[in-house]
């Protein structure tokens, strides 16, 4: 598994001679460079193989079993703007579903609730959770300044994920402002136990997450423990004017590790093989139920190694 940014081009951006990523303050809505993304790992194995067709810009929208027992989708194409340029079908044998927690979620609940793949378990759509994120951050000391150039790729975290009452693993977020903030941000992982469910909106097609704000209260308080403790044993204060308008410490209104909806084990089996329909797979982070204590995406990547390992050697190799 490759790590998230490749350092040595960092270190060239530093250098001032590649275009800068990472030091541009790219990260929530794509890295143009350094990043080790799906586009540079995966993605290119998979083209390298000659096998495989990349279409950019479609999505499925429905998913129905044929007679014969292969797959049909209904997929729309769009342009860059989201104006529809047109609908297509396509079928297969195998069908590996790999759309995230919200979207893969979303097209087994939409096939359940419409009758196109009514055997599917009643356990798709439970088990979501948004991986305890809690985001706060602390007032450093004049003397102690964050400085001026900051990456925006996370490298550093606090690790009180053995603590029996409540775990946390502390991502130090970078702030990369260009100018010196003297704040120290983070992104609290927490152990929360509330799980959320996804229900089918047929009025408007889609998927609902059905989660309220008082869900997040055990991961508040399991981030607010970690850091009270640091703020007393550095003399230092929170921030409480980093996140909206209202003067608050913690921000709980956003989700970066969105996890579960076809929980692994309830909604498939032990390697991701959907319950009911035989050839349907889920591959992504709705297998993770809700909460893992780090950041997901190392572990989403090799459950889906792991399990397509056992579904080449199965499934596919038999059929």
């Amino acid at each position: 598994m490759p790590n998230v940014y490749d350092w040595d081009y960092m270190r060239r951006e530093a250098d001032g001679a590649v275009p800068k990523s990472a030091l541009a303050a790219e990260v929530i809505y794509g890295n143009n460079h350094g990043k080790v993304s799906l586009d540079k790992s995966y993605l290119a194995a998979a083209l390298g193989t000659g096998k495989v067709t990349i279409e950019t810009l479609h999505q499925v929208k429905t998913i129905r079993q044929q007679n014969d027992g292969t797959y049909l989708l209904t997929v729309e194409q769009r342009d860059t703007g989201g104006k529809l340029l047109g609908t297509k079908e396509v079928s297969c044998r195998h069908l590996f579903l790999g759309a995230g927690s919200l979207g893969s979620t979303e097209l087994l609940l939409r096939a359940r609730e419409t009758g196109t793949l009514p055997g599917l378990s009643p356990e798709v759509g439970g088990g979501w959770g948004p991986n305890g994120n809690i985001m706060t951050a602390r007032a450093n000391h004049m003397w102690n300044p964050t400085g001026t150039k900051q990456s925006s790729i996370p490298a550093l975290g606090i690790d009180d994920w053995d603590n029996p009452d409540t775990p946390v693993f502390a991502e130090i977020a970078p702030l990369p402002a260009g100018v010196e903030t003297w704040v120290s941000l983070y992104l609290a992982i927490t152990k929360n136990p509330e799980r959320g469910t996804f229900v089918y909106d047929a009025a408007k097609d889609r998927a609902d997450l059905r989660w309220t704000r008082d869900q997040n209260a055990p991961a508040i308080a399991a981030a607010k423990s970690l850091f009270d403790r640091i703020n007393k044993a550095n003399a230092t204060i929170y921030r409480y004017d980093l996140f909206g308008k209202q003067i608050k410490a913690f921000a709980d209104d956003f989700c970066y590790h969105p996890l579960g909806g076809c929980v692994l084990g309830k909604a498939t089996d032990d390697y991701g093989r959907v319950t009911g329909y035989k050839n349907l797979y889920v591959t992504d982070g709705s297998l993770i139920p809700g909460s893992i204590g780090v950041n997901p995406f190392v572990t989403i990547a090799a459950l889906a190694e792991r399990n397509i390992e056992r579904v080449i050697k199965q499934d596919i190799a038999d059929s």
